[in-house]
């Protein structure tokens, strides 16, 4: 950042030769005063009234005002009122003028309407040089610590206002207000830039309107900035090396600063305006240490937002894994259950196997030995057998989920348009008798590895299981399509849906919504397409629907 030292004060009275005003109504005085200054190197100018000495304060902003007391028209003392109330006077050194015998009262009277010294009369010429030169240094050093403290306050409230944000438009803006409020500036550029590849990643303006250009070309003040690397200062226009400060804007003088971090370009930022000269070599090292705020606020916000990213992308992971996790938990406890009611289940199915065999024996010849005459007797017979049978099925179904094949299914390559085709022609005449309308949206035929009778087990199931969610009609709308490397069979009915609290369980075996039903039938299909290396999902909505989507991976061509 800028050194804000206070600069050396020394008055240049040969090269700069000072102005000093005198007025006073004695042209006597007035003559001394002026020759006195003149042998010194200073330049004056006089006045004979107070009003003449106001109006010439006004216009010529001497360097100082040797000021007469006594005068007519308008007192020293007003003048002094009236000067230090003009904000373009108000900061002049005045040095009141008096006869000795007034001394005491004129002194502290004009000290404290804000002359800054006296002198009496009869004066000493060495003391009168000796106390204009002091208060035209004292009055340099005021001046000079008044800027360096608004430079200071300047770099501190852009500052704050950079480190409000960490959002890089956001920041560009207070940037532009910041400065251009700061410099009485009516027209701003900002250009950023990639530090790692150069691209210009933000542009903004201000007091440009609609107006394009090329902001950074050759022969334009940011051109020069972007080639130079350093700092600039236009004064007015036209300039040997300046064509434009900014493109197409009407810019008589402006001023620029590179934004830099560690060596990197990281912008460009331009301040013009109409006025020629509005700017000054102080204006321009105020910007440069803005500039270097600005680099910093710049990488911080960068930081911020790479910081952001790191943490999304945390997040994301973190809810990955957690998904992963809470989805491996469930699998696990699925597992564990499934084992269980395994073993449960042969065992079951064993014990009932055995007797279920010479019961239906006993049954069929009960039933071919009865006689035709006893209807009764012959009908409850057949009900017996019709249970047994639906017994012996369960106990089927029972030795299918305990004892799955320990190396899989047998798999080939399947079409799934094929299966899906054969198991809808099996149900078309249910269909048409429970008034379901059948809905095929087919994609490309693509083949899956899979064993065909069980996914033909499989859609049959989810099939039959649409058709009992809509005992008084509907729509069955059957899907196939591709997505991932993944073919993707969906089965969607229209039928009362699936309570919320039962959704997660409709995969559990023997968990069942139906009056009547094993419960066996989505368990199986599940662990059938787990074994194919796919997922199935459902998704249902109470008095809408259900949903059941299969995913199952292409085979390789």
């Amino acid at each position: 950042m800028e050194n804000f030292k206070l600069d050396t004060v020394q008055l240049d009275i040969t090269n700069n030769p000072p102005l000093v005003l005198v007025a006073d109504d004695n042209h006597l005085n007035r003559d001394l005063l002026c020759r006195v200054l003149h042998r010194e190197g200073f330049r004056t100018d006089e006045a004979d009234d107070g009003p003449d000495a106001i109006n010439k304060a006004y216009h010529l902003h001497p360097n100082l005002i040797l000021l007469d007391i006594q005068m007519p028209l308008m007192s020293g003392f007003e003048v002094i009122k009236v000067l230090r109330e003009n904000p373009s006077t108000a900061r002049i050194p005045i040095v009141v003028i008096t006869a000795a015998a007034r001394e005491p009262e004129d002194v502290v009277h004009g000290l404290g309407l804000g002359a800054d010294d006296y002198l009496l009369k009869p004066f000493n010429p060495s003391e009168l040089v000796a106390r204009v030169v002091t208060k035209l240094k004292a009055h340099q050093l005021e001046e000079s610590l008044r800027k360096r403290t608004e430079e200071l306050e300047a770099l501190v409230r852009v500052g704050a206002e950079l480190n409000r944000g960490l959002a890089l438009d956001d920041l560009a803006t207070r940037l532009l207000a910041g400065t251009m409020e700061q410099f009485k500036a009516n027209k701003a550029l900002l250009v950023l830039f990639d530090d790692q590849n150069q691209k210009r990643i933000l542009e903004k303006q201000v007091g440009l309107g609609k107006q394009k250009g090329d902001w950074l070309g050759p022969t334009t003040l940011g051109g020069l900035i972007l080639s130079g690397g350093e700092a600039e200062l236009i004064s007015e226009m036209p300039n040997e090396r300046i064509k434009v400060i900014i493109p197409n804007a009407n810019c008589n003088s402006g001023i620029a600063t590179p934004i830099k971090h560690q060596g990197a370009l990281l912008g460009v930022l331009v301040l013009g305006d109409e006025r020629p000269g509005h700017f000054s070599a102080n204006d321009l090292r105020v910007l440069r240490s803005i500039g270097e705020q600005t680099a910093l606020a710049i990488r911080n916000a960068h930081l911020f937002a790479q910081l952001q990213e790191y943490a999304h992308g945390l997040e994301s992971m973190v809810e990955a894994r957690t998904a992963a996790l809470q989805s491996a938990q469930i699998q696990l406890m699925r597992t564990e259950k499934l084992a269980a009611l395994g073993t449960l289940a042969a065992g079951v199915a064993h014990e009932v196997n055995n007797p279920l065999q010479p019961i239906l024996s006993s049954l069929e010849m009960a039933i071919e030995d009865i006689d035709a005459k006893r209807p009764a007797d012959r009908e409850l017979l057949e009900h017996a057998m019709s249970e047994v049978v639906r017994i012996r099925k369960i106990v089927s179904n029972l030795l299918d989920f305990a004892r799955p094949s320990p190396t899989g299914p047998t798999l080939v390559a399947t079409d799934v348009n094929t299966l899906m085709n054969e198991v809808l022609s099996l149900a078309n005449k249910q269909f048409q008798v429970a008034g379901i309308k059948l809905d095929k949206r087919f994609g490309e035929s693509r083949k899956i590895v899979a064993n065909a009778d069980q996914l033909k087990q499989v859609f049959l199931n989810l099939v039959v299981n649409a058709m009992d969610a809509m005992k008084e009609g509907g729509t069955l709308l059957v899907t196939t399509s591709e997505k991932d490397e993944f073919a993707v069979i969906t089965v969607q009915d229209t039928g009362h849906g699936i309570p919320k609290d039962a959704l997660q369980k409709v995969f559990d075996p023997f968990f069942t919504t139906k009056p009547s039903g094993t419960g066996l039938g989505l368990s199986v299909s599940h662990s059938i397409i787990e074994g194919h290396g796919g997922d199935i999902t459902v998704e249902s909505k109470v008095g809408k629907g259900t949903i059941f989507t299969i995913k199952l991976p292409l085979a390789k061509e």
